[in-house]
């Protein structure tokens, strides 16, 4: 019988860092939806066609800014509620709506920004992905992290549907901060909690804050303080701002390595890391 490989576990093994891995994201929409997650649910679900219709008009109007949204489904399996929630993450922080029912929603639009009705939430939510049926590290290696974080902290953690990059299973999105954690397995969730709660990155497990390019998230982990704004992304330099001035960050491709970044593929594919160090 051949043995099974599990992608994080080789991703593991092989030291394949995380730094500049995280999908760019300027919009999130993180929609509560109960009912069991296909492959690709986002697309693939049983939402009636009014609000499969609202969900494509935002990403399109979020789109036409030049923003790159994206849409999570998101989940606490454990309650029993008829509420739904919507929350809306961007630079200017997350933003929370509940209803009872999706028809609700319809009346909202994301691009003009957050409305009366829509809760500003400050406190870090933490998002697991679980989607087992898009990858079987999700699920594995997702759900006890999940259960653990609701043992920290409480109804502020979520399942949610595939957030990219499996073999870092468990992937942890933190909004508001907009921040994409990989690995971060039970025994590691006080410690992430406690460095996410104070404010600070939890370094030893970041992907990259989803707003920057490849390149300035992994710039952001060679700084020795915190990032205040990016200045200048370009020819293999970053340029970002902080408490003490400018600092410049070289980033260069590291060595290629061959890696199998799902459970499901047949093949390993190359990918180059992004080192990075301050000039």
């Amino acid at each position: 019988m051949n043995e099974r490989h599990y992608c994080s576990d080789l991703s593991l093994a092989a030291g394949e860092p995380m730094a500049g891995t995280a999908d760019r994201v300027d919009v999130w929409l993180l929609l509560e939806y109960n009912p069991a997650w296909r492959a690709k649910a986002v697309t693939d679900n049983d939402l009636s066609p009014k609000i499969k219709a609202w969900l494509d008009q935002q990403m399109a109007s979020v789109t036409e800014l030049g923003l790159k949204p994206r849409l999570q489904f998101i989940r606490r399996p454990e309650l029993d509620r008829e509420e739904i929630t919507l929350f809306v993450g961007t630079v200017e922080g997350l933003y929370q709506f509940d209803s009872v029912g999706y028809d609700a929603i319809t009346d909202l639009d994301v691009a003009d920004g957050p409305t009366s009705c829509m809760q500003r939430v400050d406190a870090p939510q933490y998002f697991v992905c679980t989607n087992g049926q898009r990858d079987l590290c999700c699920a594995r290696f997702g759900r006890p992290a999940y259960v653990r974080l609701r043992e920290v902290v409480g109804a502020r953690a979520w399942q949610t549907t595939h957030l990219g990059g499996h073999r870092f299973a468990p992937n942890v999105l933190t909004l508001p901060k907009g921040v994409l954690y990989g690995r971060v397995r039970p025994e590691d969730v006080a410690g992430f909690v406690a460095d996410v709660e104070s404010g600070r990155l939890a370094r030893d497990h970041v992907r990259g804050r989803s707003v920057l390019p490849a390149e300035a998230q992994a710039a952001e982990m060679a700084l020795d303080e915190e990032m205040i704004e990016l200045v200048g992304c370009e020819a293999g330099q970053v340029v970002m701002r902080t408490e003490n001035g400018k600092r410049r960050i070289r980033v260069v491709e590291a060595d290629a390595m061959d890696i199998l970044a799902s459970c499901g593929d047949e093949a390993t594919k190359c990918v180059r890391p992004i080192s990075a160090a301050l000039e």
